[in-house]
Order: C-alpha cells, then structure tokens, then sequence
C-alpha cells in the first residue's frame, strides 16, 4: 500500500490533509508521488489522520518512494 491509497481509502480529500500538515497542496501531491521524503513529525500526523500505525505509514510511504524508482528505470 502507498499513501495515494492510503488517502483514498480514508476517504478524505488531498487538500484537506495537506491544510492538516500545514504544508502546501503542492508539496503533499510530491509527498504522494515520492519525490520527497517523510519526516517523523508529517508521519506521526498522518498516522493519526490516517488512523494507522506509524508502522503501517513508513512502509505506506517506502512503497511511495519504491514504485517511483521502479517506474522510472
């Protein structure tokens, strides 16, 4: 699971978490697609919007981060 599907599956809209990490829409689409990293404090707030386990968020946001090296080799 990556956090685009993460998102979906919460059913809450991409600018709505973006206001909720105090970042810009912008900067949480690069989040989703994996072209920057997660820091620990943006994981702790999305593992509570998300009502995951900060576990479960690292390797939401690993398999983002994967599936974008993988697509472009």
């Amino acid at each position: 699971m990556n956090l685009k599907q993460l998102r979906k599956e919460s059913g809450i809209k991409a600018y709505k978490i973006a206001e909720r990490l105090h970042i810009s829409r912008m900067q949480f689409s690069n989040i989703e697609k994996g072209k920057c990293k997660v820091d620990m404090l943006k994981m702790e707030k999305l593992s509570k919007i998300y009502e995951k386990s900060i576990d479960e968020i690292k390797a939401a946001c690993e398999g983002t981060y994967y599936e974008r090296r993988r697509d472009n080799i």
